[in-house]
């Protein structure tokens, strides 16, 4: 059932503005952008004319004659950042090609806020000083207004000797309104894990799918999952059935165990039952805190996830056997190594994870309610641990 009130009418005002403000832009040259003397010698082209926050973005770039090629975003808030040259390609020049960004390595993530975002293109014969790369951010902020970056530009770059291009895209998460009633009234919402107010509420949530939870004391929880799509709107009546009486359950329990264990560089968990199934996980410090600029290097530790069956050989001894899988995340460091602080629009290095198998085979000594354990893990090397019934 859908519903119409003041927020719903907002957000569809809302949403239709974005396309008279683009079109507006488009027949007026927006702040910042340098315009060409002539006609342009590059172009420059988003592959698309709407994202939402988290999406990536490629941007293609014709250069009719070679040069020293700039490209900076402009923000719907003025904010400007150098998105090329970067910290991964700290060199400019570029022959007369087609240049494809973000290039090997990195990628190009949108942020926030939503409006119109501006990418500006310039073309030049020598070297902008005032659009160099930072060697400690993955792009460089520049730290003015675009009306004033344009003035400086202007004085600095001789005539005759640059061009440039500009394009637009639109910046907007596509959402709904979710209306949630209960009753009785006065019901914990919670979305996704997330603690939103109680019932009656109108919440702006964005598309996709939500999770959402009604609680309240005396009364069973109620749990749905609706999807969201762009200027939705949709309600929720929740009637809630008063919680039954805690019946004591009489069945039989299975005795469950604990155990902890580490190696040489790692530390694992193991959580089983009747002391003969288990599930174990374990941390290999594996990660590289000086990798080699332009190289992989290991991201972080490695993750262990193995099955566990622990066979009776005596009263007192078992025989451990085991096997499953490493996840370890590897990356490309990039040309300059130190840190950055993202924007914007973010520049992020890929991340592949890598699979290898594991096998784990040691001996349990039971000594009452723990057992001492000790064994070889490929690829964690030699372990102990310990054990406990719980």
């Amino acid at each position: 059932m859908h519903r119409i009130d003041l927020l719903s009418f907002l957000l569809v005002i809302f949403v239709a503005s974005l396309v008279p403000t683009a079109i507006a832009y488009a027949d007026n040259l927006p702040a910042g952008v340098l315009p060409t003397p002539g006609e342009s010698e590059i172009s420059v082209s988003p592959d698309s004319l709407t994202y939402a926050p988290g999406d990536t973005i490629q941007i293609k770039i014709e250069a009719k004659r070679a040069g020293f090629l700039y490209l900076y975003d402009i923000d719907p808030t003025g904010a400007i950042t150098l998105l090329y040259p970067n910290l991964y390609q700290p060199n400019a020049q570029v022959a007369a090609s087609v240049i494809n960004l973000p290039g090997k390595g990195y990628r190009f993530i949108v942020g926030g806020p939503e409006g119109i975002e501006t990418v500006v293109a310039i073309l030049a014969q020598a070297p902008i000083d005032q659009l160099s790369p930072s060697s400690k951010e993955a792009f460089r902020p520049l730290d003015m207004k675009p009306q004033a970056l344009v003035r400086e530009l202007s004085t600095a770059l001789p005539p005759a000797t640059w061009t440039s291009a500009w394009a637009q895209f639109t910046v907007y998460q596509p959402k709904g309104i979710v209306h949630i009633e209960s009753q009785p009234a006065g019901a914990r919402i919670r979305i996704n894990g997330e603690d939103r107010g109680l019932a009656p509420k109108d919440l702006l949530l964005p598309a996709g799918k939500a999770e959402i939870r009604l609680s309240k004391s005396g009364y069973e929880p109620l749990s749905e999952t609706v999807m969201v799509h762009d200027q939705d709107m949709i309600d929720i009546d929740a009637r809630l059935q008063e919680a039954m009486p805690y019946r004591e359950n009489y069945g039989i329990s299975l005795p469950t165990f604990i155990g902890i264990d580490a190696g040489a560089d790692s530390i694992g968990m193991e959580v089983g039952i009747a002391r003969a199934f288990g599930i174990a996980t374990a941390i290999r410090f594996t990660g590289d805190a000086a990798p080699a600029p332009g190289e992989t290097y290991n991201l972080g530790p490695e993750l262990n996830l193995d099955l566990r069956l622990h066979l009776a050989l005596t009263e007192r001894v078992s025989l451990l056997l085991g096997g499953g899988i490493g996840l370890q995340n590897r990356t490309l460091a990039p040309v300059v190594t130190e840190g950055f602080t993202p924007r914007k629009i973010t520049i992020e290095p890929d991340v592949e994870t890598e699979l290898s198998p594991s096998i784990v085979l040691g001996l349990e000594i039971n000594i009452g309610h723990a057992s001492i354990l000790a064994g070889y893990h490929l690829p964690r090397g030699f372990l102990l641990g310990i054990e406990i019934g719980i």
